[in-house]
């Protein structure tokens, strides 16, 4: 008979410790998607501030707040903004222009001002860290020639953290940029011999006048410092080096019995296997890829089912892949020297022994590294169609 009382009370008990201890009600909040950090040079005087032991830099945050419209479910956004001698600072003085705190754990987007990243994004990469709503799979992306503030307010009408995260989850139909997120930069930070590169975010104006934010091309790093830019072209041969091609296109020119023209692929499968060869302390790095693609579209009459044809488009097309990427090596080696490869950590991780004697002069090493490519191209499907239509010329 105790010991059911016992139960009984233990289960009673129990049921009245049943909740969320960090339940909120929804209207107490306002629900954050996205938000943007850019600093600036503050405006009193900076002599004064570097005597005081300040730090001459303002933080401004920007931040869309998204609620439902109507009665069907619409979302709507509005952008806050403020500044702080730090980014908490910023953040908290919201709260006085709001009257509600800022609910974090729903964030997709973090936009980073192409000037901040410059001087460093040390500050902005801690304090998501240390914030427990922040998740670590927050996407980051630095605003291309424009303040990050910018990319929230282009479009007012548009929930642009919603277009910018669905742009991002079908990158592997894009091919032009390859997803960061907080989690991933930390870790490639930690790491010697593997530096960040973070997708470019741009303001494009459409024909209808309106501008856009698209997402194309990645900014490179070296440590937490912005370094340098790739183009969107560059940055498709990126994806190849890093293993990252699945159904991007790629759109090449080609002659046709003299005649320029163009023939649309889409890669099927690919496959990239990087490996350090390392004889007498002489490293190179082998770069094997094989890939199968699709002739999506022919601009030009092509006997597609022909064996010779098909061979030489696909040494073609080899060569053009090659090219490629070994012009995007040359320039990140020299221009930036930035290893965003992780050709390093591969050395690191395969011939550890060797690593450590070779790890305080990589920098030098990695600007001067031989690279040897070695690319094999299938054409697997022509589009069913053997040739190009043909029109009536008159």
């Amino acid at each position: 008979m105790k010991k059911i009382i016992f139960v009984s009370i233990y289960i009673l008990v129990i049921m009245q410790l049943v909740g969320c201890w960090n339940y909120r009600e929804i209207d107490e909040v306002e629900i954050v998607l996205g938000f943007a950090v850019d600093s600036s040079i503050r405006e009193e005087n900076i002599e004064n501030r570097l005597n005081e032991k300040m730090d001459p830099i303002v933080y401004s945050m920007t931040y869309e707040l998204v609620g439902v419209k109507s009665k069907e479910g619409e979302l709507e956004s509005r952008v806050l903004s403020n500044k702080g001698d730090t980014v908490f600072e910023a953040m908290r003085k919201l709260i006085q222009k709001n009257g509600k705190k800022l609910y974090l754990a729903h964030t997709k987007i973090l936009v980073i001002g192409e000037e901040h990243a410059k001087e460093g994004i040390t500050e902005i990469l801690d304090y998501t860290m240390r914030d427990a709503e922040y998740r670590p799979d927050v996407h980051i992306l630095i605003s291309n020639d424009t303040k990050a503030e910018k990319i929230f307010t282009s479009m007012p009408s548009e929930v642009i953290s919603l277009k910018l995260n669905d742009a991002l989850y079908n990158q592997d139909k894009i091919g032009n940029f390859e997803i960061a997120t907080v989690w991933n930069i930390i870790d490639k930070l930690s790491k010697k011999g593997f530096e960040p590169s973070i997708p470019l975010v741009n303001l494009e104006e459409s024909e209808d006048g309106k501008v856009n934010p698209n997402i194309g091309g990645m900014a490179v790093f070296k440590g937490t410092k912005m370094v340098g830019k790739l183009s969107q072209n560059e940055t498709l041969y990126y994806l190849f080096i890093d293993n990252e091609i699945k159904n991007q296109p790629l759109s090449i020119e080609y002659y046709f019995d003299n005649e320029l023209g163009h023939i649309s692929l889409e890669f099927l499968k690919n496959k990239t296997k990087v490996t350090p060869i390392i004889d007498n302390n002489n490293i190179v790095m082998n770069i094997n890829i094989k890939c199968d693609v699709a002739i999506s579209e022919l601009s030009n009459k092509l006997e597609i089912l022909d064996e010779e044809e098909i061979d030489k488009l696909e040494r073609y097309i080899e060569k053009y892949i090659e090219k490629g990427i070994n012009n995007l090596l040359i320039r990140v080696q020299k221009e930036f020297n930035s290893d965003i490869f992780g050709f390093g950590d591969l050395i690191k991780r395969d011939r550890n022994k060797i690593w450590k004697e070779i790890e305080d002069d990589w920098d030098e090493i990695f600007a001067t590294l031989p690279i040897i490519t070695d690319i094999e191209v299938h054409i697997k499907k022509t589009a069913l169609s053997s040739q190009s239509i043909e029109t009536d010329k008159y």
